[in-house]
């Protein structure tokens, strides 16, 4: 079961994070959407970060949000009893850890897709259909904590799980990662 994220003066800890990387279609947003209904059903309070490359729009055209931020405005916040959503332009990019604190805080732990070359703890995925080679891009990474792959990888240094044990690369992440 979780732990309470409060430390001793009564402030919030910083969450953990774990970045996922991989080739696109090797299955990162199926493999972290069932880790996080794992981390979340022992009680965790899990948090996902997904970078992308590309310029986007994510929220409703012609709702009061969407028509707020596309009039101008820097930042536009929808908030309701049970949600938020938060919507800002930036002006320089910031360090993961900055944007974690700042919008993540009440978090036992960040999950991010992507980030593949900050300097924050990662796990590689691979498929032989996608990279037949079966060549981890980050195994000189010292922030490389864990493979997962559809294949065992010979001489990888590096602890390995089967991609298709969600369950396995949970407990794994709660223990290396989160530290229980």
């Amino acid at each position: 079961m979780a732990k309470n994220n409060a430390n001793i003066n009564g402030m919030e800890k910083t969450p953990k994070i774990v970045s996922f990387i991989a080739k696109s279609g090797t299955g990162k947003t199926t493999l972290i959407e069932k880790i996080i209904k794992i981390l979340a059903e022992k009680g965790y309070k899990v948090s996902s970060l997904k970078h992308t490359d590309h310029d986007f729009d994510a929220d409703t055209p012609g709702k009061d949000s969407w028509r707020h931020k596309n009039a101008g405005a820097y930042s536009t916040m929808l908030l309701s009893e049970k949600k938020m959503v938060f919507f800002s332009d930036i002006e320089r990019p910031r360090g993961i850890r900055d944007i974690v604190l700042k919008f993540f805080s009440g978090s036992d732990i960040v999950i991010i897709e992507g980030f593949k070359d900050l300097n924050i703890p990662k796990v590689e995925l691979f498929r032989k259909e996608i990279s037949p080679d079966m060549d981890i891009k980050y195994k000189g990474d010292p922030n490389l904590l864990l493979v997962c792959g559809d294949d065992f990888i010979k001489d990888l240094k590096i602890p390995q799980i089967d991609i298709n044990d969600a369950e396995k690369i949970a407990g794994f992440i709660e223990k290396e990662v989160i530290g229980v």
